[in-house]
């Protein structure tokens, strides 16, 4: 005589929920929490230094990064509008690094020579800011 269906369903549900106990237990041993090679691999190996800005939507992006002394940063106008990277704090240009005004398209590099921290901005709009950190 067979089982009635309730009790086959019981019994089969129970051995799927043993399955995925046993399934999880696997998943857990399997990885010990140790990091891969190419977990190591990524660890160990420097970040890519940014050496390039796109100027869009009236922001800076990146609105900060950091190079080495003697980088070349590129700035890429990708705007409508005509847009400028004016060293300084806004409104007032310190001599730093200035890439004349840039229209839509334009791309111009700056070589930065010596150590610091510096904020830049838009000279058309004064509201844009970002910074460069050499080291």
């Amino acid at each position: 005589m067979s089982k009635p269906l309730s009790q086959r369903l019981d019994r089969g549900l129970a051995l799927l929920g043993a399955a995925l106990i046993v399934a999880t237990g696997v998943v857990f041993v399997a990885h010990d929490g140790a990091p891969s090679a190419a977990e190591t691999q990524r660890a160990a190996s420097p970040a890519k230094a940014i050496d390039a800005v796109q100027i869009k939507t009236f922001l800076y992006e990146p609105a900060a990064i950091t190079v080495p002394v003697g980088t070349k940063i590129t700035f890429t106008n990708e705007d409508s509008a005509p847009h400028t990277a004016t060293s300084g704090p806004s409104p007032n240009p310190d001599g730093v690094f200035d890439t004349d005004i840039l229209k839509k398209g334009q791309s111009t590099a700056v070589k930065l020579t010596k150590a610091g921290t510096f904020a830049y901005y838009c000279t058309l709009h004064p509201f844009m800011k970002a910074t460069v950190t050499v080291r």
